[in-house]
């Protein structure tokens, strides 16, 4: 059960958010929250497999990406994947995006390696930076979260920790 348990919980997380984002009309399931279960379920007893790396790290990602894109003044530059170019504003937001976001994270103590993927989708453009935008990604991460919190707790090997590494 134990070598089943990472690839059968994380399919019935994913399946969870879908489904509750089909039901919402949400877009609350979006590429980087892939990694994220992917971290929650196989590699559970990891720091960055946690509540708060999850939540925080995403936000950072997020936050990381707004800040670059003005700063960069690339907003409203096509988005790269769907135009099939990146600009030179894109393509400065997003380094400066990420070096934002491990900074931002390093210093709150909330890595989360697959918000890094977040903030690229922002600052290449995949996802269009709009109040619904931010809902749906405050929704998404916050119920993976909570759903890869319970399978984290519940996977074999995390059991097997002494309660303080938990």
């Amino acid at each position: 059960m134990s070598r089943a348990f990472p690839a059968l919980s994380a399919a019935l997380v994913v399946a969870l958010i879908a489904a509750v984002a089909v039901i919402t009309g949400q877009p609350w399931l979006f590429p980087s929250l892939g990694p994220t279960v992917f971290l929650q379920t196989v590699t559970s007893e990891e720091q960055a497999a946690r509540p708060w790396n999850t939540v925080a790290g995403h936000a950072v990602g997020a936050a990381a990406a707004l800040i670059a894109l003005f700063l960069c003044d690339a907003q409203t530059d096509p988005a790269a994947l769907a135009s099939g170019t990146l600009t030179v504003g894109r393509a400065a937001a997003t380094a400066v995006a990420i070096g934002l976001t491990i900074a931002g994270q390093q210093l709150i103590r909330a890595q989360h390696p697959p918000a890094a993927a977040t903030t690229m989708l922002l600052t290449l453009g995949a996802l269009q930076l709009t109040p619904s935008t931010a809902a749906a990604l405050i929704a998404g991460v916050a119920l993976a979260a909570a759903l890869g919190e319970i399978a984290r707790r519940l996977h074999p090997k995390q059991r097997d920790l002494p309660a303080t590494n938990r």
